[in-house]
């Protein structure tokens, strides 16, 4: 057996920058809120402190002390220690608000640090936006191609672009990397990202608040059902009616108990007074375990707390700061700056708008909120005793929904695609250098031209660079090599920057042109056993759909198909497998599609009908004995033109153990 071989990879002319400048700034604002954290948790400790120490002397005073005849002077001390706990628990709610406040923005912090140092195991641990994808709905041939690229799940594209909160945030952006790459709406995007890539702070403070809706349980999917739903209480009216005649009756039992007190003399009519707010507390308090549930949903719906809906205030108000951005931009001839002025058109221009309706919300909300606070629980117990408090906030509630819930699927739509923008936005920011994309006409002569790209969803200390032409109309390129030389990460190079430049996001290159581009991919086939399906028909099925989608596209003038093949119809023979893949090929290119195919076949390269239509490329490994005489192979993941000189799958047999001895 010959000496152990090593694998190494070279190539550190070629690697691009780190983006330092954002990683600096992440970490520096991650530290400042680290701190002030910690201060927050110190006072509040202490706060808890002073909590239970006024409500012990609260219950002595009352409930020790009393007894010994001095009832004035305990009655005073304990009124002081239970006022000094209500002003401490308000208090302390602050600061427990800020700390909440805090924990968002350090989670925010750092995943926008994990997406740069391409930490995938804190990303997916985190689950952020890819658990918002669950539902997601996709044609087949875009989820095929999704699974190819790796636009979605753990490592992702997605994960790597993605801030966003909510649903509807995530799905829009989902679809614009999943969709056919469409010139004019890219520019739009692209246009707007760069606007909002300066506004750092307003980003940041967009991408909390964000995720704040996406942890309450007010989710703005649920929120829309309920507000474009029915209303429960409209069917139930008699529980406004009992609620009405309960407050009153309980207000003239008050007012007899005070008058009485006041004079010393309760007598018979105190005692029936006491029996009366007795028995509405009980049928009340049994209403409320009984019939409200449904009323309790719909308030964890529509307003899970006070501070949910503040939050979608907030998301409404910073479209307000972006409608400036997008009157910058309204000279500018093209209008690329359109997609801010939609959305500041939704949301805030008109009677029915987002920022005017959720501020009534806001005001309910309030109300509603006082049953959820430690500080107002105490408030909230006799008002629903007394007068049922929940009825009387489920009935303004639904007062608002009459008034405004049937345009809160356009408010939520509008901010998705603002979340989406703002997820580009960030990646316009850290990355300055990359490229962004310039469109040129479908016509057949057009070709995607890349100079200097790179696999987005790798290390940027690690990522190698290379410049590459697919197209025009009527050829192919044939990438040959090694294992492990780097053909299928050339394919997913192409691939999630069309994805990316379809989204209107810069793109991992520092020159990128295309046309409107349509995606069909055949890279990490699998069989199905549960089918009876084998490998080999697998390829077949994947082939077939993506010569169809060529045929559909071949009868437009709007877009151009780009197919990505890796390694395909290695399930047959050689001889067969290269007339097989020429025929593929063909047709494809017969179809006037672009595109480019990875083998490790040296003879397929020779096939005269390929050579015929292909720019042949290649990747090498290198493999020379170092210091100690120990083999090592290297590779550079360098293009260059030509037919591979060199294979390794003896040698990789050899690093395995499995070669002969």
């Amino acid at each position: 057996m010959n000496d152990p071989v090593s694998i190494t990879s070279t190539g550190e002319p070629h690697r691009p920058a780190v983006p330092q400048q954002a990683i600096d700034r992440y970490t520096a604002e991650l530290t400042q809120r680290d701190r002030r954290f910690d201060e927050l948790s110190r006072q509040d400790s202490r706060l808890g402190t002073v909590r239970v120490l006024a409500f012990l002397a609260f219950l002595f005073f009352l409930f020790v002390a009393y007894p010994s005849g001095m009832m004035v002077t305990f009655s005073v001390l304990a009124a002081v220690a239970f006022a000094s706990f209500f002003v401490v628990a308000i208090y302390n709610e602050s600061i427990r608000d800020a700390m909440d406040q805090l924990r968002s923005e350090r989670r925010v912090l750092r995943r926008l640090l994990a997406r740069l140092q391409r930490d995938w195991k804190r990303l997916s641990e985190s689950g952020g936006p890819a658990k918002l994808l669950v539902d997601l709905q996709l044609p087949k041939h875009q989820r095929e191609v999704a699974d190819d690229l790796d636009l979605f799940g753990d490592a992702s594209l997605f994960q790597l672009v993605a801030l966003v909160g909510t649903k509807p945030g995530a799905e829009t952006l989902a679809r614009w990397l999943a969709e056919p790459a469409n010139a004019a709406a890219a520019k739009r995007r692209a246009r707007a990202a760069e606007r909002l890539a300066t506004e750092r702070d307003a980003r940041l403070k967009f991408y909390v608040t964000a995720n704040q809706i996406g942890d309450s349980t007010g989710h703005p999917d649920r929120f829309v059902a309920w507000a474009a739903g029915k209303q429960w209480l409209a069917e139930r009216s008699w529980l406004v009616v009992w609620a009405n005649v309960s407050a009153v009756i309980a207000v003239s039992a008050i007012v007899v108990l005070v008058s009485g007190a006041l004079f010393i003399s309760l007598g018979t009519v105190g005692v029936t007074a006491l029996a009366i707010l007795f028995v509405i507390a009980a049928i009340n308090f049994g209403i409320t375990s009984i019939l409200l549930g449904p009323a309790h949903e719909i308030f964890s719906i529509a307003m899970a707390n006070r501070r949910s809906v503040a939050d979608y205030r907030e998301l409404a108000a910073t479209a307000n700061m972006l409608a400036g951005l997008a009157a910058e931009g309204a000279g500018d001839g093209d209008g690329t700056s359109c997609d801010l002025h939609s959305i500041h058109q939704r949301l805030i221009a008109d009677e029915n708008a987002a920022d005017p309706a959720l501020a009534a919300l806001a005001k309910v909300a309030g109300w509603g909120s006082l049953r959820q606070s430690a500080a107002t629980f105490l408030l909230y117990l006799p008002l629903q005793a007394f007068s049922l408090w929940d009825v009387r906030v489920l009935a303004w509630l639904e007062t608002w929904q009459r008034r405004y819930g049937m345009h809160a699927p356009g408010w939520f739509t509008a901010l998705g695609e603002l979340e989406a923008l703002m997820s580009i936005a960030a990646l316009r920011d850290e990355y300055p250098d990359w490229a962004t994309p310039d469109w040129v006409s479908a016509t057949p002569a057009a070709t995607v031209h890349a100079t200097s790209i790179g696999h987005p969803l790798l290390r940027d200390d690690v990522r190698v660079t290379n410049t590459v032409s697919v197209g025009p109309s009527g050829s192919f390129l044939l990438v040959t090599g090694s294992n492990m030389s780097g053909k299928s990460t050339l394919l997913r190079s192409l691939g999630l920057n069309v994805a990316l430049a379809s989204a209107g996001a810069p793109v991992c290159a520092s020159a990128f042109s295309l046309p409107a581009i349509q995606l069909a991919t055949s890279i990490r086939v699998r069989d199905n056993l549960a089918e009876g399906v084998s490998f080999y028909m697998a390829e077949l099925h994947r082939l077939r759909g993506v010569v169809d989608q060529a045929r559909v596209v071949a009868e437009r003038d709007d877009r151009v198909l780009m197919f990505l093949l890796d390694e395909i119809l290695q399930g047959t023979n050689s001889g067969e497998r290269q007339i097989a893949v020429a025929q593929v090929l063909e047709t494809l290119v017969g179809c006037h599609a672009i595109g480019a195919i990875s083998t490790h076949d040296l003879e397929l390269a020779d096939e005269a009908t390929l050579k015929q239509m292909a720019t042949i490329v290649h990747f090498r490994e290198t493999i020379r004995p170092d210091a100690e005489g120990i083999e090592q192979m290297t590779f550079d993941y360098q293009m260059r033109s030509g037919v591979s000189p060199t294979t390794n799958a003896l040698r990789l047999l050899e690093i395995v153990g499995l070669s002969r001895k």
